[in-house]
């Protein structure tokens, strides 16, 4: 090694020697070319072994990349690439699969075991959405469900209706539809009494009735598409004239921040919110869709300063991980 360093200083020396002498023309020029090849040469011999093995190969190129650094950057390369080797050796290595650790796949039931009758969990879940489980099994999941409120079991309704099985699908659509015929009779009882003679006090009831009925198709789901507007529209007509009468009724400005919230009314929903709070709304349940309001407007600080207001009282278990995330529960 020293040997090899030896030969590299003085070949680099002489061609040096050579360029700064006052001889010139071409042969002057070959003989310094050849000096400072040589001692690049050796240079590049001398610096592999310092080389880490895991930057070392394939030999022959790094051998060609140290050559020219020394070659082509006389002085000024080498300095850089022992710079380099410097970094390599002090800096920590990073890799790829240092990030991730190794972990056994984790056991997933996608239908119940034939022994035991009832469901525990996202059992049904997975029942319902496992095609190739057992027809008779499914219809039972699907059956445990038909008195769950349709805004938790919506979402997987909705996609049974494009079941393969003829079964599934139907029940599902009935379950659905009988949710939805359901409140529309109430809906339309409740119109059938603003049709007749009624008191002021009894057409604010009836109002207030149907602009909770439409709020609670949208609420569980129950509407899409064009129909979900019409309703949202409904819902806010009857609030407005249910609140002519009675100004003071928390529940229904309640209900018409919520919509204008679904709706992207922003403006609506302030002044709605504004409005229930002021007339007795309990702020512990307003707070959250204050928050969300304010986290549509981008309001971050004032977002987090509001679930500030929650710390140290009781919650839904549902906003947990939200009063963690903005602020210290």
């Amino acid at each position: 090694m020293l040997k090899t360093w030896f030969g590299a200083a003085s070949f680099e020396l002489g061609s040096l020697v050579i360029l700064l002498s006052s001889t010139t023309g071409t042969a002057a020029l070959a003989a310094y070319a050849l000096a400072h090849a040589i001692g690049s040469a050796l240079i590049a011999l001398a610096l592999l072994p310092l080389v880490p093995a895991r930057y070392a190969r394939p030999r022959r190129w790094v051998l060609l990349f140290l050559f020219s650094f020394s070659f082509f950057v006389p002085i000024a390369g080498l300095v850089c690439v022992l710079g380099g080797l410097v970094f390599s050796l002090v800096l920590p290595r990073f890799s790829p699969a240092d990030a991730f650790g190794r972990v056994e796949v984790p056991r997933f039931t996608t239908h119940r075991n034939a022994e035991g009758t009832g469901f525990r969990g996202g059992q049904v879940r997975a029942q319902l959405a496992n095609d190739r489980a057992p027809v008779a099994a499914r219809l039972t999941a699907l059956s445990a469900v038909q008195h769950t409120p349709a805004r938790l079991t919506g979402g997987i309704l909705r996609e049974l209706l494009a079941d393969p099985v003829d079964d599934v699908r139907l029940l599902a659509y009935g379950m659905l539809d009988g949710k939805e015929k359901a409140i529309s009779a109430r809906i339309l009882a409740a119109r059938d009494v603003l049709a007749g003679g009624v008191t002021p006090a009894e057409a604010r009831a009836a109002h207030r009735q149907i602009a909770e009925l439409y709020w609670e198709l949208i609420y569980q789901s129950l509407v899409q598409g064009d129909m979900l507007t019409f309703a949202a529209g409904e819902a806010s007509r009857h609030a407005r004239l249910a609140l002519e009468s009675d100004p003071d009724d928390a529940g229904l400005w309640f209900i018409l921040g919520r919509l204008g919230l679904a709706s992207d009314a922003l403006a609506e929903a302030g002044r709605a919110f504004d409005e229930a709070g002021a007339r007795g709304f309990p702020r512990e349940r307003l707070l959250p869709y204050l928050g969300e309001w304010l986290f549509r407007q981008r309001r971050y600080s004032d977002v987090r300063a509001l679930f500030g207001e929650l710390r140290g009282k009781a919650a839904a278990p549902a906003l947990l991980p939200l009063r963690r995330f903005w602020g210290p529960v």
